[in-house]
This record gives structure tokens, C-alpha cells and sequence, in this order.
């Protein structure tokens, strides 16, 4: 009897495979040339072998909700059943679909230790990886456009799953319509000048989220998406008619370049306040926007009254100018003499640039903790106060340490504010942060004795109208040789306040320590790296090193921009 021989399937598919991948090493490559992965890893022997295992996508939170400025973790997990025995190799790629449509784009590719983010996401992504099967991705400094679809996608040899996140900031929706009159904005005018005013154009579920909060708008202007709507809550003749339900109303698609409307911009929080600058004297426009930079500040725009308005309670009943030379107010608390009896920013619309009023100025703020050379919990509310004006900063209020946590801001030391409570940010709670049981949030210890009771403390500063820079030395230098290095530059050695603001607002980035003024060894990161300390943004603290360590140093200079 002749036997025949049948040769097993399996070897014969991977010999294939190999031969093609022989024949197109490019296939090992995205579009971007971010090389991905021999389709034939796993258990190291090439073979591929998922009879009867399945490999499992999934994310925890459809959807997760954020403000500008603050990080966000979008979840993602995947496991295998049944469960492995072994870890395998596999790569994930999280990829980006913007909430007007458009293309799907990489935001990030991993395989084993070599991660790769892409565009705008460059340095502002990582994954999480805190436990086997973490495949989670963490957003530092969200922006506005960062709103959309995001997959996270998962590949095993020809296995392939993945599962989407929805990312939506919060915000607030408001109609612009600029200096030369109503319907003058094409679309790509009205992207432009919602950008001007510290916003991006809003998307349909964010005008219709401000629908049903009370938006009531009778102009049409245009969407994120090219589409022409308006928002329309107490039914009129002039606005569809009477017989329309209250709703939003759309003139559907319009051709971006030749037809115009207005816009509906859309603004999320600050990082800073909105103020109404106490002057002698009323001023025009030119002296508006003076009097804000002699103050520490800039004149403030549109979107960012708005935000102050509906995020941080901003009720004033005087008219101001913003930046674009229209006079509003904002009201929180209706009352007479100051408009319709409901909340609103009020608009006077462009006066003349000559003509008299006050003004609205912004001023942002970075919060950091403080902690003096001789210890923990060494200062009373009044040695707080000395620190942080000797660091060039002052006392942080309850508002923006409130703020600082929502952008990310963790710190488990308790500290004074302004107003004489003691107070500290979680984000991850954890047993000596006040316990594993209690959710993220600022932790209050209440008001305390100013005299008798030390803490640290949260300091606030406000933006240079200087420069922080690493000095460039041959050599390293001790904290005195610091301070005449930075003297002989034409400047002074940099404080921690100073150092914070150039950070955070001037994107200061060097991967090495340096003296500062209070004796403090510091540096700023704002695009992390390895062999830079954690894979976040923040200024890192070697403590008060003995001031005759050598070491480099950062120094300020007042005149330089």
C-alpha cells in the first residue's frame, strides 16, 4: 500500500508569507515610514498560532470629556482569551478622525519600547502601560482641535481589533460677527477670526448643546463642518417664523468661498483671568490696550471673556474693550441697569477707537508648589506670602489652584493660599493623599491659624515680559559663580516663578539642572524624553543642593523678548 505525503498546511503558509515579505519590505512601513512589524511575531519561532485564542479590544469610557489646556487619558485594554501564558509583541497605533470629518491620521504607533507620535500630537501623547495589556493613551495640554474620534487599534501577527474613545472639550459657544457687519465671513474668514479671538469655530453638537442651555441667536453663521446653522430658542417671525418649533435651524452645506455668514466660535477654559482694570480715567483703544501691558497683561479678546464669564463667575457691569475693539460686559448676576434680566455677555458692538471707556484685561497664570530650603511644612501664611514675592510670584488663589488641577496639576504636600486656607491637587488619589477612597480633587484642610500653624505653599506668576535662558558656560559653576556668570551676561540668575512662566508659557525646554536664585537646582520640560525624568511636562526639582556642588544655571534677563 503507497502512502502518500501531505504536507501540513501551516509550515506552507508561513513560508508564503515570508517570501512575500521578501519580495515588499516596504510593507513594513506606514505612510509615514514609521517601520511597524513582521506580521510573523509572537513567540520568536515565527509561527502563527491563534487557534481557539482570541484577542479582545476594548475602553472603558466611550467618551471622556476635558478642558483646554488640562491632560486626558483615553482608555484602552486588550487581553487574550484564552489568557496567554506568555507576553506577546504586539504593535498598537492610536489614529485620530476630527469631529468635521475628513481623514483618519496617526497620532501615535508603539511596538515594544519604541513609540513614535505624529503631527500636532508630537510630544503631547504617550501611552500609559501601567499594567500588561494597558494600551491607554495620555494627552498633555489639550487644544481645541484636539476634538474628535480616536481609535485605538491593536494588531497580533493577522490578528486586528480595536475600539474607539470620543474626545469633547467643554466650552462655551458664542456668535461673532466682525467690525464690518453682518454676513461678511466666508468659511475659511470665519475660522480665522474665531482663532483671533482665542477660540476655534464650534462644532453642530457643541451649538446645539448651547441651544439647550438658552442660546437664542437669529443670524446665521457657520460650523466646524461647513454647514450654516443658527440656534433659535423662543420661535419669531423674523427667525423661520412662529410656527417652527424652537430648535436649531440649518441652511445646510454652503460653499466655503463664495458665500458668507457670520460664525459661531467656540472657547474652552483659561489659563489665566479676565479682569476689569480699575483706571482713573476712562481710555480709548490705543490707551485700552497700553494700560494692560503696563499692568502685567495683554487686552483681553472675545473667547476669553466668554470663558471667563461662564467658567470663573465674571459679573461686571461696565462696558470694556477687547482686543478686536468691541465694548461687552459680562453678567452672572442680572439686575437693573445691566441689560435683559438673564446671564449673557452684553455687546455695545465696535465704537469708535477714539472714543472713551474701560477695558477688560487678561492676565495667565501658572501655579506651581514651594517648598523652602530648610524643609517641609516651615511656613506661616506670612513666610508664604515672603517666598512667593521673593520668587517673583504671589500667593495662588482658590480659583487657580482649581484650575491648575483640572490641567493636570498633583501635588500631595498641603499649602497656603491667598485666602488663608490650606489646601492640595489630586489627581491620582493614593493612601498618603488622603486615600485610595476619596475621587480626584483639591483637598481642603480649611482656614488656619496665620501665626501659629506652618505648610508649604501654591504660588501663582504671571507671563515675562523677559527671557529665561540656560547659560552657556565652559564649565560648571557653583551657585555664587552662578550669579556673577549671569551678571556678566547682562542679566541676574533666574527665581523658580520666572523659570515656571517661561515654561509654561514660553515653551522652555532643557534637559539640564540649574541654579536659580533661592539656591534651588531645577530644570523645564515641556516636550518629554527619556533621560529627562517623567513622560510629562513639568519643571523637575533636585531640591537645595550644598551651594559649592558645580553645576549650570538660569538666568533672566529683563530687556530680552
Amino acid at each position: 500500500m503507497t502512502r502518500m505525503m501531505v504536507a501540513h498546511p501551516r509550515p506552507l503558509l508561513v513560508i508564503l508569507l515570508q517570501l512575500l515579505l521578501s519580495c515588499l519590505p516596504a510593507l513594513g512601513y506606514s505612510s509615514n515610514r514609521f517601520f511597524y512589524q513582521d506580521i510573523l511575531n509572537g513567540n520568536g519561532n515565527g509561527e502563527i498560532h491563534f487557534n481557539g485564542v482570541k484577542l479582545h479590544v476594548d475602553s472603558s469610557q466611550p467618551s471622556v470629556f476635558a478642558l483646554r489646556g488640562s491632560n486626558a487619558t483615553l482608555s484602552c485594554r486588550y487581553w487574550y482569551e484564552p489568557e496567554l501564558s506568555s507576553p506577546r509583541r504586539v504593535r498598537v497605533k492610536w489614529s485620530w478622525l476630527p469631529i468635521v470629518g475628513g481623514h483618519e491620521t496617526d497620532v501615535l504607533v508603539a511596538i515594544g519600547p519604541r513609540i513614535h507620535s505624529f503631527g500636532d500630537f508630537r510630544d503631547r501623547v504617550h501611552l500609559r502601560q501601567d499594567s500588561p495589556g494597558d494600551a491607554s493613551l495620555v494627552m498633555t495640554e489639550l487644544q481645541l482641535n484636539d476634538t474628535g474620534r480616536y481609535r485605538c487599534e491593536v494588531i497580533d501577527g493577522l490578528e486586528d481589533k480595536s475600539a474607539t474613545v470620543n474626545l469633547e472639550l467643554r466650552g462655551v459657544v458664542f456668535p461673532y460677527q466682525p467690525p464690518h457687519g453682518r454676513y461678511n465671513l466666508t468659511y475659511h474668514d470665519a475660522q480665522q477670526v474665531c482663532q483671533e479671538q482665542d477660540s476655534t469655530l464650534a462644532t453642530f453638537e457643541q451649538l446645539f448643546q448651547a441651544w439647550e442651555e438658552g442660546l437664542d441667536w437669529c443670524n446665521a453663521g457657520w460650523l466646524a463642518d461647513g454647514t450654516v446653522q443658527y440656534p433659535i430658542t423662543k420661535s419669531r417671525s423674523p427667525c423661520g417664523g412662529l410656527g417652527l418649533a424652537p430648535g436649531v435651524r440649518s441652511y445646510g452645506r454652503r460653499h466655503r468661498h463664495l458665500h458668507r455668514y457670520d460664525a459661531f466660535c467656540f472657547s474652552s477654559s483659561l489659563r489665566g483671568k479676565v479682569y476689569y482694570l480699575q483706571l482713573p480715567q476712562k481710555v480709548n483703544l490705543t490707551e485700552a490696550q497700553q494700560a494692560c501691558f503696563n499692568d502685567g497683561a495683554q487686552i483681553a479678546k472675545v473667547g476669553q471673556l466668554y470663558a471667563a464669564w461662564k467658567f470663573m463667575g465674571l459679573d461686571r457691569c461696565d462696558a470694556g474693550w477687547l482686543a478686536d475693539g468691541s465694548l461687552r460686559y459680562p453678567i452672572n448676576n442680572p439686575r437693573r441697569n445691566c441689560g435683559p434680566m438673564e446671564p449673557g455677555v452684553r455687546s455695545f458692538g465696535f465704537a469708535p477707537p477714539h472714543h472713551k471707556h474701560g477695558v477688560y484685561c487678561y492676565s495667565a497664570v501658572v501655579v506651581f508648589p514651594y517648598q523652602p530650603p530648610h524643609g517641609r511644612y516651615n511656613l506661616t501664611y506670612h513666610d508664604a506670602q515672603q517666598v512667593c514675592q521673593e520668587q517673583d510670584s504671589t500667593l495662588a488663589t482658590f480659583e487657580q489652584l482649581f484650575q491648575a488641577w483640572e490641567e493636570g496639576l498633583d501635588w500631595c504636600n498641603a499649602g497656603w493660599l491667598a485666602d488663608g486656607t490650606v489646601q492640595y491637587p489630586i489627581t491620582k488619589p493614593r493612601r498618603p493623599c488622603g486615600g485610595l477612597g476619596l475621587a480626584p480633587g483639591v483637598r481642603s484642610y480649611g482656614s488656619r491659624h496665620r501665626h501659629l500653624h506652618r505648610y508649604d505653599v501654591f504660588c501663582s506668576s504671571s507671563p515675562l515680559r523677559g527671557k529665561v535662558y540656560y547659560l552657556q558656560l565652559p564649565q560648571k559653576v557653583n551657585l555664587t559663580e552662578a550669579q556673577q556668570a549671569c551678571f556678566n551676561d547682562g542679566a541676574q540668575i533666574a527665581k523658580v516663578g520666572q523659570l515656571y512662566v517661561a515654561w509654561r508659557f514660553m515653551g522652555l525646554n532643557h534637559c539640564d539642572a540649574g541654579w536659580l536664585a533661592d539656591g534651588s537646582l531645577r530644570y523645564p520640560i515641556t516636550k518629554p524624553s527619556r533621560n529627562c525624568g517623567p513622560l510629562e511636562p513639568g519643571v523637575r526639582s533636585f531640591g537645595f543642593p550644598p551651594p559649592y556642588q558645580k553645576h549650570g544655571v538660569y538666568c533672566y534677563s529683563a530687556g530680552m523678548q
